[in-house]
C-alpha cells in the first residue's frame, strides 16, 4: 500500500495528466467527490491535491465547481522518484536489468538478488514476480529461484495487436486544434530524442527508457491504469528481443527515432491525423522488427 504521502503525490500527477487532456475550452472539472470517485482515492486526498493546484493558479472553486485555470507545465509534476512505491521500485529496476543487461532467454536470477538491487523486501519482490509471471515471460524455480522464458511469435503477435488497439484508441483520445500543453510536451520529447539522435553511437542504450516514456505518455490520453500496466509488457518483449545484436540495435533506434520525431512533429503542430498516421507506420515497424529479432533468436 502506498503512503499517504506518496498516494497525494500520485493523485497530484494524476490530476494533472488529466487536466491536460480536456478539450481545449473545457474548464470544468467537477466537485472533489467525482474526482475521488474516477481516481479511486479518499475525498481528503484529492482535496488536498486540489488545494495545492489552487495555490498553484492552476484550479479555482467557482458555483458550479472547480475550473481550469490554465494548462499543467513540466514543473507542477512530482519527480517519477517522489511517486514511486515499493511494488514501483521493483519493476524499474527489474526492468532495467532485462533491458539493459544481457539477461537471454533461460538466464536465472533470485528473488534476493532483486531485492538487494531495488532496496525492498523479498516478500515484495515475490509478489512483483509473481504478479508478472501471469503473462508466461518469466517462471518460478526452486527455493526463490526465477528463470526468462522463451517467447513464439503467436504470443509476439498478441502482444503487438494489443498494443496497437491501446494506442490508437489512446491517440484518438487526444484533443484537437493545437493545444499548448500537447505542444510543450512534445516539444520537451523531441529535444530528448535530438540528444540521443545526435550521438547516437554512444547514447543508444539510453533509448529503451526514452521509447517507455514516448509510449506512456501516449497511453495516458486513455486514462487507463490497465492500459498502463499492460505497457510494462510491451516494453519487456520489444526492447528484451532487441538488445543482443548490437548493431541492429543502433540502426533500429535510429530508425524508430526517425519515426517517434515524425509523431512528435505533427503533434506539435496540432494535426492529430498526420500524428495517428505516423503513429501507426511505427507500430507496423516495431511488429517487423520484433518478428525478425523473434527468428534470429529461433536460429
Amino acid at each position: 500500500m502506498a503512503k499517504p504521502n506518496t498516494l497525494l503525490k500520485r493523485t497530484s500527477n494524476a490530476l494533472l495528466d488529466h487536466i491536460a487532456t480536456l478539450d481545449t475550452g473545457d474548464t470544468s472539472l467537477g466537485s472533489d467527490s467525482a474526482l475521488a470517485r474516477h481516481f479511486g482515492v479518499s475525498r481528503t486526498t484529492v482535496r488536498a491535491a486540489v488545494e495545492a493546484m489552487i495555490a498553484q493558479g492552476i484550479l479555482a472553486r467557482g458555483a458550479e465547481g472547480l475550473e481550469v485555470l490554465r494548462r499543467p507545465e513540466r514543473a507542477d509534476y512530482y519527480a517519477e522518484s517522489e511517486t514511486d512505491g515499493p511494488q514501483d521500485q521493483i519493476e524499474r529496476v527489474f526492468m532495467q536489468r532485462v533491458l539493459l543487461g544481457d539477461w537471454r532467454p533461460g538466464h536465472m536470477f533470485s528473488e534476493a538478488e532483486l531485492a538487494r538491487d531495488s532496496n525492498a523486501s523479498t516478500v515484495s519482490v515475490r509478489e512483483f514476480l509473481i504478479g508478472f509471471s501471469r503473462f508466461g515471460l518469466i517462471a518460478k524455480q526452486p527455493r526463490g529461484g526465477w528463470v526468462l522464458r522463451e517467447f513464439h511469435d503467436g504470443f509476439a503477435a498478441e502482444v503487438a495487436d494489443m498494443r496497437e488497439l491501446i494506442e490508437l484508441a489512446a491517440i484518438a483520445r487526444m484533443p484537437r486544434g493545437g493545444d499548448p500543453a500537447i505542444a510543450e510536451a512534445a516539444e520537451a520529447l523531441i529535444l530528448r530524442h535530438r540528444e540521443i539522435e545526435a550521438a547516437i553511437a554512444r547514447r543508444y542504450t539510453e533509448f529503451a527508457a526514452l521509447d517507455r516514456d514516448f509510449h506512456l505518455w501516449i497511453i495516458g490520453f486513455l486514462n487507463n491504469r490497465f492500459a498502463h500496466d499492460f505497457y510494462d509488457i510491451v516494453s519487456f518483449l520489444f526492447h528484451y528481443h532487441y538488445q543482443w545484436d548490437r548493431h541492429h540495435e543502433i540502426e533500429r533506434t535510429a530508425i524508430a527515432i526517425t519515426e517517434h520525431l515524425a509523431v512528435l512533429d505533427a503533434m506539435r503542430a496540432g494535426s492529430m491525423s498526420r500524428a495517428r498516421q505516423g503513429l501507426e507506420t511505427h507500430l507496423a515497424t516495431s511488429r517487423a522488427s520484433l518478428k525478425a529479432g523473434l527468428r534470429r533468436d529461433a536460429a
